[in-house]
């Protein structure tokens, strides 16, 4: 999702973070840090897996705040006391809407776009709506192949139930979430629900118990509830590192019906969600994750990611040699020709 769109949807779940008028400490960027380090120690959800002190971060980083005499200095500050979290949904919303990520650590995207369409073009796929989902009939055996590059609320389901419909009586299909991004829940699990024939716990969250406590409540299970039709065949599921996030929830919920294999990556492990949104001075905002993501057997996905029942190894070699393993490994599996 592109950062103008992502930021006019977190504008609407956002509130001020605070007035500085409310504390008594000296010092305009003084009273913003006060209040950001607040927000987080109050609701917070990753602290009781974090290993993080973030009690003994607050002097130390009082005392930076106390040297700050500009905006830009400011943000800086504040980036370098959140990535301390180690989370790649805590983030700083520049005015013009700009994204900075706290924390983003280097990963391996197992797919190259190009490399992708060069196997699925020769069969025909098209982009039913561009860039977020597409489809093709692939190979000798005839396999849907279906790939999903957005989790963008703008996502059609009763588009994709018109082709996805005719062929759930297919023996096997390939859905490649590899290069998926995006931020609506609501589409990714509906999504899944088009997989399940009974219901079934899908994934797990879980929450601060309240802002006094690190201790999180019990997990709650989010449940997949089937429709009128399902698609009844075996399904391979292809993801990687690049899947985060709402990816993760798709790919949780995928993984507890017994008809898919998740072939690929271990997911990025960034199972914090995104749920609250705060308003900083001078049109700055920050997002601060307060639910936490499990699979339905309650593995914690923050840091851990969502394990693949095939690993396979992909090489930054081999993408620029025009292969891709995790296509080819996907076709392999049911036994069908590319």
């Amino acid at each position: 999702m592109k950062a103008a769109a992502l930021f006019s949807i977190l504008l609407l779940f956002s509130s001020c973070i605070d007035d500085p008028s409310v504390t008594s400490i000296p010092g305009q960027f003084q009273q913003e840090y006060q209040l950001l380090w607040n927000l987080f120690d109050r609701n917070y959800v990753g602290f009781a897996l974090s290993g993080v002190d973030w009690n003994a971060l607050f002097n130390t980083y009082m005392e930076m705040a106390e040297q700050v005499d500009i905006r830009e200095k400011m943000t800086e500050m504040e980036l370098l006391l959140l990535e301390n979290l180690c989370d790649r949904n805590i983030k700083l919303i520049s005015p013009g809407g700009n994204l900075l990520n706290a924390y983003q650590p280097d990963v391996f995207v197992n797919c190259d776009s190009s490399v992708l369409m060069s196997y699925l073009i020769p069969e025909g796929f098209q982009w039913i709506q561009q860039d977020i989902w597409g489809y093709c009939i692939a190979g000798d055996d005839s396999v849907p192949y279906f790939v999903v590059k957005s989790w963008s609320s703008e996502l059609n389901l009763s588009l994709l139930d018109n082709i996805l419909q005719p062929l759930s009586e297919k023996e096997a299909m390939i859905l490649d979430i590899r290069l998926a991004e995006g931020h609506s829940t609501g589409t990714a699990h509906n999504l899944a629900r088009r997989f399940a024939g009974e219901q079934t716990v899908g994934h797990m969250t879980q929450r601060r118990v309240n802002t006094s406590t690190w201790e999180l409540t019990a997990p709650a299970p989010v449940y997949l509830i089937p429709r009128g039709w399902f698609f009844q065949g075996e399904v391979i599921l292809l993801a990687g590192q690049r899947n985060s996030g709402i990816s993760e929830v798709f790919a949780c919920d995928m993984s507890s019906l017994p008809s898919v294999t998740l072939v690929g990556d271990t997911t990025a492990g960034s199972g914090n969600l995104q749920s609250l949104v705060r308003q900083l001075p001078d049109g700055w905002y920050v997002t601060c994750p307060t639910v936490t993501l499990l699979t339905s057997d309650t593995v914690i996905v923050e840091n851990t990611g969502v394990l693949p029942d095939v690993a396979v190894n992909a090489t930054a070699e081999d993408f620029q040699n025009g292969s891709d393993p995790v296509l080819e490994k996907a076709f392999s599996l049911l036994e069908a020709q590319m």
